[in-house]
């Protein structure tokens, strides 16, 4: 792998480390020879949220035997959590979207306002670039690339070493703590993320990340972002022109 660059790769709220894999197969294909993808599976479970529709739809895992990992997350939403307010290890089940019994539906990661679980992530996150590192480059899918920027923002230990992140429907987190990380990591105003050479990614159908939301997030990053528009849905687009740009983005540093 000498001379290879070597990029953190963060799946989505439910996917793991191998469902993402296969997710980026074509694009990772145009690289393989510059680029080394390391794929992590995030700390928290996300058993049982979505139904069966939902993850055929959004490529996600239902933990079968051939997959024991199961579906994970980055973070968890406070707004899911019991009654009693002590923090979930992974969501209810009673109160899943759709399922009678007038329960308010799920909470998911992208509308949250509070958000559970981070310091577990950054605990990973930290160790897996002492450990796997130093990282080049972060790539990151909804709330995997949500979880990236905010990583940048606030983990020196990928601060110090990264010089590009590729997130694909990212979204700015609505809790007002990361919100502000992201904002302002370093305490004198302005965007949390600086150093950092970002393309944003955002397909024209997707419905569950508005495209205001993937602009507010290209606003974290100090350098000037660069926005991708595909034609797409909420997902990694294939495409030979995108292809192309994110070859020319990754190697032009």
């Amino acid at each position: 792998m000498e001379g290879k660059l070597k990029v953190l790769c963060l799946h989505g709220f439910t996917q793991n480390a191998e469902t993402f894999r296969a997710k980026t197969g074509s694009v990772r294909k145009s690289l393989k020879s510059k680029v080394e993808f390391v794929f992590l599976d995030a700390p928290h479970s996300a058993a049982g949220f979505f139904d069966e529709a939902d993850r055929s739809a959004l490529g996600t895992t239902d933990g079968a035997d051939a997959d024991p990992v199961g579906p994970r997350a980055w973070w968890l939403m406070g707004e899911n959590d019991a009654e009693d307010g002590a923090e979930a290890t992974e969501p209810k089940r009673a109160d899943r979207e759709g399922e009678s019994g007038g329960e308010k539906p799920r909470v998911r990661p992208a509308q949250s306002t509070n958000m559970r679980g981070w310091e577990a992530t950054e605990r990973l996150l930290r160790d897996a670039a002492s450990a796997l590192g130093p990282f080049d480059g972060v790539l990151g899918f909804s709330q995997g690339a949500s979880t990236a920027a905010l990583a940048l923002a606030t983990i020196p230990e990928l601060r110090n070493t990264v010089t590009f992140a590729v997130l694909f429907s990212g979204f700015e987190p609505m809790d007002p703590r990361a919100a502000a990380k992201l904002r302002d990591s370093a305490g004198g105003g302005g965007a949390g993320v600086r150093g950092v050479r970002s393309l944003h990614v955002h397909g024209v159908a997707d419905r569950m990340v508005a495209r205001r939301r993937a602009e507010a997030l290209m606003g974290a990053f100090e350098e000037q972002p660069e926005l991708f528009s595909h034609e797409g849905g909420h997902g990694v687009p294939s495409s030979k022109p995108f292809r192309e740009r994110l070859k020319q983005f990754v190697l032009e540093g």
